[in-house]
């Protein structure tokens, strides 16, 4: 079976990663449009518009399922993108993301808040925010808070997952919800978070980080496609990464060092 995997970026390859920890013995498809990341940052209509466009590069490689490993995407796109594809099935990464940001808000204390740290265009899409208020209900609706981060994706594009600047970037982002809170979840609405997993969790210390690429990945494992998967992946070597990945990016010159020593 071979997945198509799709992001405006690199972020996307956090949700290959664990697919293929999932299911090693499938085949896939990676498309970055790294030619017109961010996606955060451009209109309704354009996003729209490239999300179309890598589909139907993905559809072109005969795929049987798309999973849509782009937050923006997901939030604004992903009835368009299942217009391209047709009869193909395809997931998106807002739906699992609530999920598991509604699981893990339910272990801490009442009165928690849902922090989503997501690109401008995902925030002002309310794709998040009117998911997780239709699960709650009364005074609870208003634990949900937004936090757009229009510098974080540029940065990760850059390879400056290490750089000291982001410790300080994420710290402007997140100071006013800490302020007044010592726990809450943060929904990582953007799936090249991951990569400054451990900076964003330096900034929120007590806070418990819902990773939306592993959501997606767990959410795809409960379709009857991702059952087909997991028969075929029984006997297939635990951990392991499995078949070759084939690549896609617009510009291939513009994924960071960190990424493509990953891909090679």
């Amino acid at each position: 079976m071979k997945i198509g995997v799709f992001d405006s970026g690199i972020g996307g390859i956090t949700v290959l990663s664990e697919l293929r920890k999932m299911y090693p013995g499938e085949e896939y498809v990676y498309f970055g449009d790294t030619a017109h990341v961010p996606y955060g940052t451009r209109s309704p209509a354009q996003i729209r518009q490239l999300s179309s466009d890598c589909a139907r590069t993905l559809k072109s490689r005969k795929i049987n399922a798309l999973v849509v490993a782009c937050n923006t995407a997901s939030s604004l796109a992903l009835e368009q993108i299942r217009d391209v594809m047709q009869d193909i099935p395809v997931f998106g990464v807002v739906e699992p993301g609530v999920e598991a940001a509604l699981e893990a808000s339910s272990f801490l204390p009442t009165g928690s808040p849902i922090l989503v740290l997501a690109t401008k265009a995902t925030i002002k899409s309310g794709a998040y925010r009117n998911a997780l208020k239709k699960c709650l209900s009364g005074a609870h609706k208003n634990l949900v808070r937004e936090q757009a981060c229009p510098l974080l994706v540029p940065m990760i594009e850059e390879g400056w997952i290490d750089h000291p600047i982001l410790d300080q970037v994420i710290d402007e982002y997140v100071k006013g919800h800490v302020q007044d809170q010592t726990t809450g979840v943060a929904l990582l609405g953007c799936t090249h978070y991951p990569w400054i997993l451990s900076a964003i969790q330096k900034a929120l210390p007590k806070w418990v980080i819902v990773n939306s690429a592993q959501a997606c990945a767990k959410m795809l494992q409960r379709s009857a496609i991702g059952k087909k998967m997991i028969d075929a992946a029984v006997g297939a070597r635990s951990g392991s990464e499995g078949k070759a990945v084939e690549w896609i990016f617009t510009d291939p010159d513009a994924v960071p060092l960190f990424a493509q020593r990953l891909i090679n």
